[in-house]
């Protein structure tokens, strides 16, 4: 009988009578340390796991082909299959169910003798392609971070894998907000390996927070914790983070300063704005924040013609905005810069991430249009005990 050993969260444990009938399931465990520590004592015929750059890392795919004969990795969300698809010496299947046919197939190799990899039932052409979305405001709009926390809120309740980036060098908050304890600030720090040419996935999954919220479940990349260290964060580096972080997740959401000024009349002068500018610019599409008073709607006309040149017209929103005053602002917004205000979210009293949350659920047909808006194609909202 093919012996057996799982890894990823303690829900999949569930799954395991799946398996009973052909194979041994001999350990379920949550931790790359456990696995290692497992197999060293006695091999594996297959380890089945979560496609998640958690539990992908290099010190496991290392273990094959022994004491790991195969990894079998599940990829709910299909950008994580196009990357997981791409390792060496990984069948990757669809669902948690599909790995029957991997265990069987391994079971009928040992016992013919053969060595046979089982197709993955995918196909090419259902896949999505990975989204980078930039969420910009001008100087004091009203409330950029929540915005990117909803719309990854959304997109993760829709089944996609998400990976929420602080790149707001003035003033960064998200970590804050999910009341995450970061002893590193996450982007800083792949931009430091990115700096060194160390950035790998692995690297990747160590240093990105997981957030999870009634249920919904994204990836994070915290902020610089104080505005001095804006040097940390460059364009260049930036730019390898994002190509590396695209590869990995469907969508990429990226929380950015209001800042975008360039010093190009000084020689060789450090750019603060430069993560900014190189952001709007390399994103696929740009989610504009704005006020619907009169000094929100003069600030977000100035900013969408200083960031004209960036990027290609923003998806723009109206925020926490107050009863009958969105039509009016947005019909000023057309009149004096062309834009076409796409979504008016309403004030609901509340404030900060639970707002994000609550805003997700309770408007989720704001947010998804917001979204779709800015190009990330959502499926129907399904419930997925197994997500990254």
């Amino acid at each position: 009988m093919t012996i057996v050993g799982i890894l990823g969260p303690p829900t999949r444990l569930a799954d395991l009578s799946l398996l009973s009938d052909f194979a041994d399931v001999v350990w379920g465990v949550d931790s790359v340390r456990e696995v290692v520590r497992h197999v060293s004592q006695s091999p594996v015929d297959v380890l089945i796991t979560e496609a998640s750059v958690a539990y992908l890392t290099d010190e496991i795919l290392r273990l094959t082909p022994h004491p790991i004969g195969r990894i079998c990795a599940v990829a709910e969300a299909n950008g994580v299959f196009e990357w997981a698809n791409g390792l060496s010496a990984i069948i990757t299947v669809r669902s948690f169910a599909e790995t029957r046919s991997v265990v069987r197939s391994v079971t009928e190799s040992n016992l013919d003798g053969t060595a046979t990899r089982p197709v993955s039932s995918a196909a090419a052409n259902t896949r999505r392609n990975p989204v980078v979305v930039a969420v910009w405001g001008p100087v004091g709009a009203p409330g950029v971070t929540t915005t990117a926390i909803s719309v990854s809120s959304v997109c993760a309740q829709a089944g996609l894998s998400t990976l929420l980036c602080d790149v707001d060098t003035r003033g960064s908050s998200i970590a804050i907000a999910l009341g995450v304890m970061d002893e590193t600030p996450g982007f800083a720090a792949a931009c430091r390996l990115a700096g060194r040419n160390e950035l790998t996935i692995s690297e990747i999954g160590r240093i990105a927070n997981t957030v999870e919220r009634d249920g919904v479940r994204f990836s994070v990349l915290t902020g610089v914790p104080r505005a001095s260290r804006w040097a940390e964060v460059g364009p260049a580096k930036v730019r390898s983070v994002l190509d590396l972080v695209k590869g990995i997740y469907d969508v990429v959401i990226v929380d950015v300063g209001f800042g975008v000024e360039e010093n190009e009349w000084i020689d060789d002068a450090p750019q603060r704005d430069g993560a900014a500018r190189e952001i709007l610019r390399r994103a696929d599409s740009v989610i504009a924040v704005g006020n619907s008073d009169a000094v929100g709607v003069s600030r977000i006309i100035r900013g969408l013609d200083e960031i004209r040149d960036l990027c290609e017209p923003p998806v723009l929103i109206l925020n926490r905005v107050v009863p009958g005053s969105g039509a009016d602002a947005a019909d000023a917004i057309h009149r004096f810069s062309d834009h076409i205000v796409r979504s008016i979210i309403p004030a609901d009293g509340r404030a900060g991430v639970d707002e994000a949350f609550g805003r997700a659920r309770s408007h989720p047909t704001l947010w998804r249009q917001v979204a779709e808006h800015a190009g990330i194609s959502l499926p129907t909202p399904r419930k997925s005990r197994w997500r990254r």
